[in-house]
């Protein structure tokens, strides 16, 4: 998964909120951090977990209208 970053006028990544999905357990919540092929990720119910990049997959949130 290869993340795109966007910065602010004054130089500063803009961190993105990426929900994703771990499988194969299907559990959810939003990646914070990568170092080398491990993502981390804190899940929606609170837990923080480490898990390597093949198992985890990005999902689309629907937009509000």
């Amino acid at each position: 998964m290869k993340l795109e970053w966007e910065y602010t006028k004054d130089g500063k990544p803009v961190v993105p909120i990426v929900p994703v999905m771990v499988l194969p357990e299907k559990r959810f919540g939003e990646l914070i951090g990568t170092s080398e092929n491990l993502i981390g990720i804190l899940l929606n119910t609170g837990e923080y977990v480490d898990v390597p990049g093949n198992r985890v997959r990005r999902i689309h949130r629907p937009r509000k209208g």
